[in-house]
């Protein structure tokens, strides 16, 4: 069963939001884009850190591996509920303007979407379980908790790929929803997959975490219960693990690129070129950069660009995918809300910025110290105005809300 292009482009519209959005699309769009940086680093430390605690496990005779093993167990089971909380943001944004792309493949595949849910929970419990055991002295058989909980979280990923996926195929929705004409309401299958894509966030999980252990090992490197010899180690592991990612995600980005549909020129996209500049740049100061023990958070700024783009180049892809189908978020309806979008904007600065700074810094702080942690007059003041804000804003969400509903009911 064929559609046009017309015919898609007219589904598109007619599934879009009959209410419209609130403010203008280029505000979700940047947000979306902003949001999902967060959320992919933290699933590539996740993915990462969880890697290599289980290869340290396997070297535990090592003191040093042990420790690290540790440390990356705890550090990969954080990191989950971070992706899962900087994960709602992006993936609200994405509803708002691209939601007949993202609803219609999410219930093509349904039962996988809503089995994601199970599996995250799955993969979760069993890394819980393998952070618990792993302790020294721990027996080799624990390390299968850790496999299957790893294996689950890469399961997990690769189902949001393909939803991901799916949502830029419009033309084979109907081949997929009706196969020889014969409707399939099951939502048992996953249609389509670009592997090239896939493989390149998994090799980007790989830089990141060497990164990351390159920042953990210059952030203990103050705290006297770790050594000189222990932060050298992991910031060696760091170099070497970073060099790899970076050039198999240049391998893989390129595999990505001869891998896109030839008719959207996805290598003369001047987007595409300046990302594999900038991981080209990177991988030449990872190289030279090997065993330099000043290098402090540089690379992690490097990394955060790196994701920065890639959310662009993502974004990119996205549009030039839509393109035949006439569909931009550009010609969105708009019924414009100015309160609701201003409180949003109060809310993400003040609560998002002063609450979570604070937190940030007393984190920062408490870490990089041996034992109780006592707050400086300056941490203390932020965490005075950070009461003080939480306080406000709670304030001015019910007055608004209250007003709204007495402009309503009177």
């Amino acid at each position: 069963m064929e559609m046009d292009s017309h015919s898609i482009a007219t589904t598109l519209q007619v599934l879009r939001d009959p209410a419209g959005i609130p403010a203008h699309p280029v505000v979700f769009q940047f947000l979306m884009v902003l949001t999902w940086v967060s959320h992919i680093l933290f699933v590539n430390i996740t993915l990462g850190s969880a890697g290599i605690a289980l290869y340290g496990f396997s070297k535990r005779d090592n003191p040093f591996w042990q420790r690290l093993s540790i440390g990356m167990t705890k550090a990969a089971k954080v990191s989950v509920s971070m992706l899962i909380v900087l994960g709602v943001a992006p993936l609200l944004f994405t509803q708002v303007i691209y939601d007949p792309l993202w609803y219609v493949s999410n219930i093509l595949s349904a039962s996988w979407a809503i089995g994601f849910i199970f599996t995250l929970i799955l993969g979760y419990s069993a890394w819980f379980i393998f952070y618990y055991k792993n302790k020294p002295n721990a027996g080799g058989g624990v390390v299968w908790w850790g496999y299957f909980g790893l294996a689950m979280l890469l399961l997990d990923g690769f189902i949001m790929h393909v939803l991901s996926y799916q949502s830029l195929l419009p033309e084979q929705w109907m081949d997929w929803y009706a196969p020889n004409g014969q409707v399939d309401m099951s939502g048992s299958a996953l249609h389509a997959w670009q592997l090239s894509r896939f493989l390149f966030f998994m090799a980007m999980s790989v830089t990141v975490v060497g990164i990351f252990l390159q920042a953990y090992a210059h952030y203990y490197k103050v705290r006297e219960d770790y050594s000189l010899e222990y932060s050298l180690f992991v910031k060696g592991v760091g170099d070497k693990v970073a060099l790899v990612g970076i050039i198999l995600q240049i391998l893989t980005f390129t595999w990505w690129i001869l891998d896109m549909p030839h008719d959207m020129l996805t290598w003369l996209n001047p987007m595409t070129w300046l990302l594999f500049a900038f991981m080209v740049g990177f991988a030449a100061m990872l190289f030279y950069g090997k065993g330099d023990t000043k290098t402090g958070y540089k690379t992690l700024m490097m990394a955060i660009i790196m994701g920065l783009l890639i959310a662009i180049f993502r974004e990119v892809l996205r549009v030039q995918y839509m393109l035949p189908f006439d569909y931009t978020i550009m010609d969105y309806k708009v019924m414009e809300d100015i309160p609701s979008t201003i409180l949003f904007f109060l809310t993400l600065l003040g609560v998002g910025g002063l609450v979570g700074g604070f937190f940030l810094t007393a984190l920062y702080k408490a870490g990089r110290t041996k034992g109780m942690y006592t707050a400086s007059l300056q941490v203390a003041k932020l965490a005075d105005s950070a009461v003080a804000v939480m306080i406000a804003w709670i304030a001015v969400f019910f007055l608004v809300g209250i007003w709204t509903w007495l402009r309503h009911a009177l």
